[in-house]
């Protein structure tokens, strides 16, 4: 009786164990560690541009913004992120001012092709708004630096034979924010859950 009382137990043991993964993976309270259970979203080239959070696509994906401005379409690929580039910002301009105490500069670079006839060269560091959503859901708009590859973009002439250009985003945050949060693009950032969203990292 003795040895069925603990073969009872330990199978009532090993099927409950079992029975509350079960519940965890069917919707339950979720399973500690939070691992993921697959690859991490890849990028990819849409056709239309994501719109709002709940649409992020990830860092180096490809999609189309109207432009008013430029008069024409843009294929927009934000593509790198610079975590820190404080000392790249400054070294770029004496005169960018630095940034206050206990905070840095990240960068963005975005790739475009250009689809239109209305290009004009000074207009490409400005056609598009971009802002930065941290993590917490801080925003951070742009801040108006000379970035390091400053004079490679004031020396285009129209776009490139594909259309192609580049453009750089500074921002300025606190100094011991981490890689993460995400990218709003639009040509006018007013409401950000009506822009394109991006994960940053």
């Amino acid at each position: 009786v003795g040895c069925l009382s603990v073969i009872a137990g330990l199978l009532l043991g090993v099927g409950g164990f079992f029975g509350v993964r079960a519940l965890q993976h069917e919707g339950g309270a979720p399973i500690s560690g939070g691992e993921s259970t697959g690859p991490a979203p890849e990028p990819t080239v849409l056709e239309k541009a994501p719109v709002g959070p709940d649409s992020a696509v990830p860092l180096g994906s490809t999609f189309p913004i109207e432009s008013t401005l430029l008069e024409g379409q843009v294929d927009v690929t934000p593509t790198t992120v610079d975590w820190d580039a404080t000392a790249e910002i400054h070294e770029a301009n004496a005169y960018n001012e630095k940034p206050e105490a206990g905070s840095k500069y990240i960068l963005l670079t975005v790739e475009g092709v250009y689809h239109g006839d209305g290009f004009e060269e000074w207009r490409a560091g400005s056609w598009l708004d971009v802002v930065y959503v941290a993590e917490d859901g801080t925003r951070y708009d742009r801040a108006f630096r000379v970035t390091p590859r400053h004079e490679e973009l004031i020396g285009q002439k129209g776009v490139g034979e594909d259309g192609g250009f580049l453009s750089e985003y500074c921002f300025e945050v606190p100094g011991d924010l981490e890689a993460g949060g995400h990218f709003v693009l639009d040509e006018y950032v007013i409401d950000i859950d009506s822009g394109s969203w991006v994960e940053a990292a």
